[in-house]
């Protein structure tokens, strides 16, 4: 079990840092207990902005647990130290975990050190592995990348309260919930919908400069806080 105490023991290696992250884009108002919505078209830098959020929480002393989907946690992994996160640390002292809802669906072996998800379009075996997981952290920080791949997979009646749960529950714990929305995949009820469940939507696009391609940010909204609307440059750079 991790205590506050060791929660606070740093694991991770850190060379580069991104701007702005969620602090840089509210004026006031609650950062954790928050559940978070990232909505951008593919390519537009929401899955290296939630990693960002990981490995930000990690040098602030807050564990990290990865839920993918799309990807394996080896591909994650070595994402994270291309941009330089280098996790390998905090997984060996239990501050980052993986629950990989992606190699057994795929027919790959199960990474070590992970937890696995049988049947990736059954929200309940999520909320279960989840919750066995965080139970052993204090103010942990969640990724679940990605929702767009849950929602496909799953009943289109049932999913939104399950989304909404399942949120709720990580949040009352005093955790943090971040779920990835791929743009152009869903109708534009699907996205309201699932926008409206959470407490803060950030928006990615790219953008064209000087005929180079620049990845942007804005906060959407955020409940009961002041926020600014305006679109920010995603830059990762040095701490």
């Amino acid at each position: 079990m991790l205590g506050e105490n060791e929660s606070k023991i740093p694991c991770i290696g850190m060379t580069k840092t991104v701007r702005p992250m969620i602090a840089d884009l509210v004026q006031f108002g609650q950062l954790t207990q928050v559940s978070y919505m990232l909505v951008g078209p593919l390519g537009s830098g929401k899955t290296t902005y939630a990693e960002a959020f990981l490995a930000d929480g990690l040098k602030l002393g807050f564990p990290a647990i990865h839920v993918t989907t799309d990807v394996s946690p080896r591909v994650v992994r070595n994402d994270m130290s291309r941009h330089g996160w280098t996790i390998e640390n905090c997984e060996t002292s239990g501050h980052f975990v993986f629950i990989d809802g992606y190699s057994e669906r795929m027919g790959a072996p199960k990474a070590s050190g992970t937890r696995s998800l049988a049947k990736v379009e059954d929200i309940t075996e999520l909320g279960i592995v989840l919750n066995g997981v965080l139970d052993n952290m204090v103010c942990a920080r969640v990724v679940v990348d990605s929702l767009s791949t849950l929602i496909l997979h799953s009943n289109p009646a049932t999913m939104p309260r399950s989304v909404q749960r399942l949120g709720g529950r990580v949040t009352q714990k005093s955790h943090s919930i971040m779920f990835i929305l791929e743009d152009g995949v869903h109708d534009e009820k699907t996205y309201a919908t699932y926008s409206y469940l959470v407490d803060a939507v950030l928006r990615f696009r790219i953008d064209e400069r000087d005929s180079e391609p620049v990845h942007q940010v804005r906060m959407d909204r955020m409940r009961s806080t002041e926020i600014s609307r305006k679109w920010h440059d995603f830059v990762i750079g040095s701490p």
